[in-house]
């Protein structure tokens, strides 16, 4: 009796411990299933704003194979380079008859279909200009009117130009950088004063200078550097901001795709993507997901990501195609992109 009497409390000090440990557990499976079902219903209630159709094709790559299409800003225009950004076209484009293009034309043989931009107005193009001189590759800033001929050299050719162009100042200038440090030119664009308020913040902005996050002011003075990342070797590309300037997405070179507020706060990682683009209302970024053999993409999806959740989509996973370099068009109905397999240009209704 008595040895009975002083092993109880221990026996029921254990009991109480093992229903504890069962009643923690219990709970965090029920937090863990809260959790999981919330983020499932945040990706299914994202999932139903979009009803991807059977892309179709949009422009015919006829001799070369055609890549990196975009919608002009007022719809009414799509652009778009061949193999290693050689030549730029243009084609009339209208949304009463989204499967019809019009008056295709080339609009320069050169260099200058990397990362190009579009002005606001559509009404002119921004990129640069590469010849090769003495075996050495020579660049230069460049507006490129809607035909052919009208184009306007902004900058002296020189060599060790890096990265993309950039607008800054509402477009009135232009920004590259250099081996030199930074180059900037004057473009002589006027935008009406009706579509100034839909560029965000434009005196103050980022761009990427040497693969860093740099923030500079719209005379290209540099105002801070930013490391969102402990490696301090981390190389960034393909800045892209979102329609309302409140959001950035870019690439951390092997690392794939990233989101942050454009003041610097709350970096989040999407996913290993590439080569993103924002929808119109700023609430989503389509991107490609790729796979190689090394030498050449072997399959290529486009993920749309929901810039203020932890959702996501593939819009292309019934489709045999590579779909590479999505533009998201400026209604918000539709994503085109490129196959580099049949060489044409696609576009794929998502609403």
């Amino acid at each position: 009796m008595t040895k009975a009497t002083k092993t109880t409390p221990l026996l029921n000090q254990f009991i109480m411990i093992l229903a504890f440990g069962l009643l923690f557990d219990i709970g965090l499976y029920a937090q863990e299933t809260t959790a999981n079902n919330a983020s499932q219903y945040s990706l299914e209630s994202e999932t139903n704003l979009f009803n991807p159709r059977e892309p179709e094709e949009l422009i015919r790559g006829m001799e070369l194979p055609l890549m990196n299409a975009r919608f002009s800003p007022d719809g009414e225009h799509i652009a778009f380079t061949g193999p290693n950004h050689f030549g730029l076209w243009v084609a009339d484009y209208s949304p009463l008859d989204s499967l019809k293009v019009q008056n295709i034309r080339k609009i320069t043989n050169v260099q200058a279909g990397f990362d190009y931009k579009w002005s606001l107005d559509g009404e002119w193009i921004l990129s640069t200009h590469h010849i090769f001189k003495d075996r050495k590759k020579m660049s230069a800033l460049q507006l490129y009117g809607l035909e052919e001929g009208t184009h306007t050299r902004l900058s002296d050719y020189s060599t060790g130009y890096q990265g993309a162009p950039e607008w800054l100042g509402f477009q009135k200038s232009a920004l590259i950088m250099s081996r030199n440090g930074l180059v900037r030119a004057e473009t002589g664009v006027e935008l009406p004063e009706s579509l100034k308020p839909a560029i965000p913040n434009d005196l103050e902005k980022l761009v990427i200078i040497n693969e860093r996050l740099t923030r500079i002011n719209d005379r290209a003075e540099i105002q801070e550097t930013l490391n969102p990342f402990e490696d301090g070797e981390a190389k960034i590309l393909n800045l892209r901001y979102s329609p309302d300037g409140k959001k950035v997405v870019f690439e951390l070179y092997g690392e794939g795709l990233y989101i942050m507020n454009s003041d610097g706060e709350q970096l989040r990682y999407l996913g290993k993507a590439y080569r993103a683009d924002w929808s119109p209302d700023s609430r989503y970024i389509v991107a490609m997901v790729t796979e190689d053999n090394g030498y050449a993409f072997t399959k290529s999806d486009l993920v749309v990501y929901a810039a203020d959740e932890m959702a996501s989509y593939t819009i292309t996973e019934h489709t045999p195609l590579i779909a590479l370099n999505p533009h998201w068009s400026p209604y918000g109905d539709a994503v085109i992109f490129n196959d580099p397999e049949t060489g044409h240009i696609y576009l794929m209704a998502i609403k």
